[in-house]
């Protein structure tokens, strides 16, 4: 059998000649505005890339090998022997067409898809009729929507009394989707298909069913002397029941607004969108109602997240087994391969179970998910983390900074990422980005509040070193009692200090003697090392 990339189109193909080239660029254009595509740069690129190829006249340049290098920033010396990235990517690009022409495109007059067997686009006739239109849809079960929950911003009320103002109302709604898509386990609905309803009354459980969304976000602006109020409420389309709230009171100068529209749907969308969110932890509630085993991919993820705030080894079984059945079930996930490898450190570092995961493997599964999932910024802080580890300080950095450019205002990650810059020196850039992130961020883990103890450690300002250890509050996670004991060795309160030092041996009986070597897994200075040890050897420990 031929290589997939030196298969001809097949015949039933319609040359790009068939239509004028503005037209078929302009269903480009649709194509890449729509949900299906928000927030997925590389699988826009891959469209983007073969269908102005075709156009062009230069079909036959269309190779695995061009895609990957490229599109796919693969270097000179791709194999696609070895590396199956450009037939994984096609393969998502085929179905996010599939599902684009199954929701979105059902009106269109034009088809673009990629048929199997080659990477050369074809531009077709939507209709049925015609002697060569094939079904619009594969024969079989429709395709899946893809995870994740459906999210729709309503055109905003402008009760401001003023009809210029509907610009800024409308750019605020266009901006908040903006900021939403970032996030790339929520899927959402592109504004203009909410404008239908825009100046009408709603029934938010009608427009949910309409729409094929869980949430809505609603809201209304008004002017009060001088000053703007921005109003914001996000509505369960299930009940039809309000779940979160907010108000924003800003002064109104006509050279801010744009500045104004930008703040708003960063905070707004930071709270309901991002992993600790209020749609994720509303949907978590649920999902932990349900047995390991019934739950879907994104459940998987929402497992998680919920494990990563409270760091238990009961919490750690119960995800690992949920997100190898992910892998399982969705080996094409890149986000679920990455947060397995989150695990895999987690266990290593942590040492939750017995069962023995090594940061080789972590590398593995992390490599496997950003290679999936390039431009998911989870995938690429699931790849430094693992650098992190290794002690691989640059190719940490890279990444980090990767990860952190994907989505500068996801509070739950950029927060991870500055804790991390925090501790491999980077302390004044990586608090800073921490305190934003905890400002963002309502329900940030307490394990957060390591850096900042860390820094105060360092310089000797114990008393303010305890009063961050104090706000960790994880009394399940050895590291909770760990930093109290040091820090109350280290001020000379021998009670206290003992008594944090027995929680810290009922969890680690072996701290004794593993006890350098785990702290020596995240704080990565000797000297800073060595002072935790002491401040333990005053609270009475013993290192073997």
């Amino acid at each position: 059998m031929l290589p997939e990339e030196n298969v001809k189109p097949p015949p039933d193909s319609v040359a790009a000649a068939s239509f004028p080239e503005e037209t078929v660029r302009q269903q480009l254009g649709t194509i890449l505005a729509s949900p299906e595509f928000q927030g997925l740069a590389t699988l826009a690129n891959f469209l983007r890339f073969v269908v102005e190829k075709t156009l062009v006249g230069c079909a036959h340049e269309i190779k695995g090998y061009t895609v990957a290098t490229q599109v796919l920033g693969r270097k000179e010396d791709f194999d696609g022997d070895k590396d199956p990235i450009v037939r994984i990517m096609a393969g998502r690009l085929r179905r996010a067409l599939e599902r684009y022409y199954l929701i979105q495109g059902q009106e269109d007059q034009i088809r673009i898809d990629i048929p199997k067997g080659s990477y050369v686009p074809r531009f077709r006739e939507a209709s049925r009729n015609g002697p060569q239109a094939a079904p619009a849809v594969p024969a079989g079960p429709a395709p899946a929507r893809p995870p994740g929950p459906y999210v729709a911003v309503m055109p905003l009320l402008n009760l401001t009394g003023d009809g210029e103002q509907e610009y800024f109302t409308d750019g605020l709604a266009e901006e908040l989707t903006s900021e939403l898509a970032r996030f790339q386990d929520l899927r959402v609905i592109a504004f203009q298909s909410s404008l239908r309803w825009k100046g009408k009354q709603i029934d938010a459980r009608e427009v949910g069913r309409g729409l094929g969304v869980r949430f809505l976000v609603e809201g209304s602006v008004r002017k009060e002397a001088g000053s703007i109020k921005i109003s914001v409420r996000l509505i369960d389309t299930l009940n039809g029941v309000q779940i979160w709230g907010d108000q924003y009171r800003r002064e109104l100068k006509a050279d801010t607004l744009i500045a104004l529209q930008e703040e708003i749907a960063r905070r707004v969308a930071a709270k309901i969108g991002s992993e600790y969110g209020i749609i994720p932890l509303t949907l978590s509630r649920e999902s932990r109602k349900k047995p390991p085993e019934s739950l879907e991919t994104y459940e998987a993820f929402l497992r998680f997240y919920h494990h990563a705030t409270i760091l238990s080894p009961q919490t750690f079984s119960e995800t690992l087994s949920v997100l190898e059945q992910a892998v399982t079930r969705d080996p094409d996930s890149g986000l679920a391969w990455s947060l397995l490898a989150f695990l895999y450190c987690q266990n290593y570092t942590l040492q939750f179970s017995p069962l023995e995961t090594t940061v080789e493997q972590a590398l593995v599964a992390a490599q496997k998910g950003a290679a999936l999932e390039p431009e998911n910024q989870m995938t690429r802080a699931a790849l430094a983390h693992v650098h992190f580890f290794r002690n691989k300080r640059e190719l940490f950095l890279s990444e980090a900074e990767t990860a952190m450019a994907l989505n500068p205002n996801a509070p739950a990650l950029i927060g991870f990422l500055g804790w991390l810059l925090a501790l491999y020196g980077e302390w004044e850039r990586g608090l800073a980005i921490l305190g934003k992130a905890m400002e963002l961020h309502p329900h940030y883990p307490g394990w957060f509040h390591m850096a900042p103890y860390f820094d105060f450690y360092r310089q000797g300002r114990y008393a303010e070193a305890y009063q961050e250890a104090q706000q960790l509050q994880m009394p399940q996670l050895f590291w909770d009692p760990l930093l109290r004991a040091a820090a109350l060795g280290q001020l000379g309160r021998e009670r206290e200090a003992g008594e944090a030092l027995a929680e810290l041996l009922h969890l680690r009986p072996d701290f004794p003697t593993k006890g350098p070597w785990l702290i020596g897994c995240y704080v990565k200075f000797e000297p800073l090392a060595n002072a935790l040890l002491d401040g333990l050897r005053l609270a009475g420990l013993t290192i073997l």
